[in-house]
């Protein structure tokens, strides 16, 4: 069974103090930040640190590990995915992910480790082409939203109403690929109820989780993506009706046809429901 993954933590490559928090804090998957995170004068460094951070972990804590990369266009990019196929940590976030090409060359780098990928698609171009990014390789698990660089590139404020027709664009993407979408991060780390609020509004929408910048974050956002009792209860019904089969055809509970789209949706429900916090 894949991994469920409700939320990912932003963590700074250049602060390995803040490592081992971030594994402990709760968070589904933790992001170490090899991008924005981290001065130009400090990536080589930086790199190194990740890679020998990775090297010691245990492979609990290295399958909840990610790393996001510089783009594959600069020649950093290209030095982050040859420098971390050696330790091969259990995802790799593509930033500023333009086009399925890159997918393709990162999938090529990495074979034939079990690193998974993520595109993180926050360009113009990255959104045209984010279908094809999405089915690119069977090692790319999930699509993330960069809200910040892209607001930048429309002209319009970094808000969940003028990034709507965005985020619908993205879980059309993710959903034709049948793989998870993360939801950029919720800025203002004092502002529960705000984090609250936009999480659910990106769960109603079809985004599979969201990321985090502070611990602090973690719990509000398992809570969003909690499902409700008569969620829980319907799901269970309907996997009772169907014995737990995904592949059961079309059957009738409490008069509502269900198929095979249902069931697996219900699935995900009860995965949710079990997830102790």
């Amino acid at each position: 069974m894949k991994k469920l993954i409700r939320s990912l933590l932003f963590v700074p490559g250049s602060k390995p103090e803040r490592f081992n928090k971030a594994l402990n804090a709760g968070a589904d998957l933790v992001c170490i930040d090899l991008e924005d995170a981290v001065l130009p004068s400090d990536k080589d460094s930086a790199r190194q640190t990740i890679v020998d951070f990775i090297a010691g972990l245990d492979e609990t804590n290295k399958q909840k590990l990610c790393v996001r990369i510089n783009p594959l266009s600069t020649v950093l990019g290209i030095l982050d995915l040859e420098v971390l196929a050696t330790v091969q940590p259990a995802y790799i976030m593509l930033a500023k992910c333009n086009d399925a090409a890159e997918m393709i060359k990162a999938s090529q780098l990495l074979h034939p480790g079990a690193t998974k990928l993520i595109g993180l698609i926050e360009t113009l171009e990255g959104l045209d082409n984010a279908t094809q990014i999405a089915k690119a390789s069977n090692k790319v698990v999930a699509l993330m939203f960069g809200g910040a660089d892209m607001s930048a590139e429309l002209r319009c404020e970094f808000a969940y109403q003028p990034l709507l027709f965005v985020r619908s664009q993205l879980v059309m993407a993710a959903a034709r690929a049948k793989i998870d979408l993360i939801d950029v991060p919720y800025v203002n780390i004092k502002d529960e109820a705000g984090l609250l609020a936009e999480t659910q509004l990106v769960k109603d929408l079809g985004f599979s989780a969201k990321a985090a910048i502070h611990p602090c974050q973690i719990a509000a956002i398992h809570m969003a993506f909690k499902p409700t009792n008569s969620q829980i209860a319907y799901a269970e019904q309907v996997m009772q009706v169907v014995d737990g089969q995904e592949n059961a055809g079309v059957v009738a509970v409490n008069g509502r046809m269900v198929d095979r789209p249902i069931i697996l949706a219900c699935q995900r429900t009860l995965a949710l429901a079990k997830v102790i916090d």
